[in-house]
């Protein structure tokens, strides 16, 4: 142990003293210029919160808290381990409407408000301004995101054109008494929102809820009924997707987002599962599959995709599955990160703390 203790006071007298003629002042002077050096490159990625994004923050917690206190209100347990920060957002486990496994720690982070600062930011990058339409196609699977994306549109006085698939993947709105429909209502009636949706499908399997029970689909329907929304159908699922498709189109949208994996908004074609999440602009080389969100590319229309969260979120800086804090997604460029490590490399190679000397040499430990 002392001679732990004599190695670990000799470590630190070397880090900071240097060896025999380093210039100790030096050396701390340009320590203290590399680590200033290397905060500023963190503070790049994480700019303040502006004001229409501190409020859409604010209004999406509320719209969580608000949520969250009408579930109660009806008898739906609320579970510490998977909704700890009382979002209202998150489902259960199964459930007859549910139509695919989904992942607990994806749909947390989901509901984090800072979604709704990215989206605003995104509207921004795309060009849009009020009055401008923007399709917002989304399952129940995360109505956090629908949620998120909904009020940055709706902050920039964006024309949303809404269009819920009411199946939901594990965790997500698959509560049968409360699918998305019904959580859109419950917020637009008391001003959180303002887009009702102008139609919906069952979702699923051929986005006619092939896969779900008996009971699933007659709980869907009864809700849609109540939550005055019309739910479309087909008699294939290639019809479904061009009765949506047109549907979309004739709204002549400025742009599109993508929430969750809804089978005609994806397509049936693989090649749509290597598109990165985010947003897709249009240009030609890009494989998109045969669902909409190819016809959206093909149309000239920018799409934003919201699938792999974890993606988004290295994409964004949302961090995953943490704490909903009230801060701005913090993010740094590749090439800030690869301007950080030279500068730390340059310090290492410029300031050594080991000095390889010759046996015999005068200086050369006895």
């Amino acid at each position: 142990m002392r001679a732990l203790i004599t190695f670990i006071k000799w470590e630190l007298k070397t880090l900071f003293l240097g060896q025999h003629n380093e210039n100790r002042t030096k050396a701390v002077l340009m320590s203290s210029l590399v680590a200033l050096a290397l905060v500023g490159i963190l503070m790049t990625g994480s700019p303040p919160m502006r004001t229409p994004e501190n409020t859409i923050w604010e209004k999406v917690r509320a719209a969580q808290n608000f949520l969250y206190q009408e579930r109660l209100k009806m008898d739906i347990p609320w579970d510490p381990d998977t909704d700890p920060w009382r979002t209202g957002l998150i489902g259960v486990e199964w459930s007859p409407i549910t139509t695919t496994l989904g992942d607990i720690e994806a749909k947390r982070t989901s509901t984090d408000p800072r979604w709704g600062i990215v989206f605003y930011r995104w509207f921004l990058d795309l060009g849009l301004k009020e009055k401008d339409p923007v399709a917002i196609l989304t399952s129940g699977s995360f109505p956090g995101f629908a949620l998120s994306a909904i009020v940055a549109a709706e902050k920039l006085g964006l024309d949303v054109l809404l269009v819920p698939s009411l199946g939901a993947s594990s965790w997500g709105a698959n509560i049968p008494y409360l699918p998305i429909t019904s959580i859109l209502r419950i917020l637009r009636s008391h001003g959180y929102v303002k887009a009702a949706p102008y139609f919906a499908t069952l979702g699923g399997s051929g986005e006619l809820g092939l896969d779900l029970p008996p009971e699933g689909i007659y709980a869907l329907q009864k809700a849609a009924k109540e939550d005055n929304v019309t739910i479309i159908s087909a008699k294939s699922f290639e019809e479904l997707l061009e009765l949506k498709w047109a549907k979309i189109a004739a709204f002549n949208p400025k742009a599109i987002v993508q929430i969750g994996g809804s089978q005609a908004n994806l397509g049936t074609d693989p090649e749509v599962l290597t598109l990165q999440p985010g947003i897709l602009r249009p240009k030609s080389g890009v494989s998109a599959g045969n669902g909409i969100i190819a016809k959206a590319l093909n149309s000239e229309i920018p799409v934003i995709h919201m699938l792999n969260v974890k993606a988004l979120c290295r994409k964004t800086g949302v961090p995953f599955d943490d704490e909903p804090l009230k801060k701005a997604p913090k993010q740094v460029s590749k090439l800030l990160s690869i301007v950080g490590l030279l500068l730390w490399v340059l310090y290492l190679f410029g300031f050594k703390r080991w000095i390889f000397e010759e046996e015999g040499s005068p200086h050369a430990k006895r």
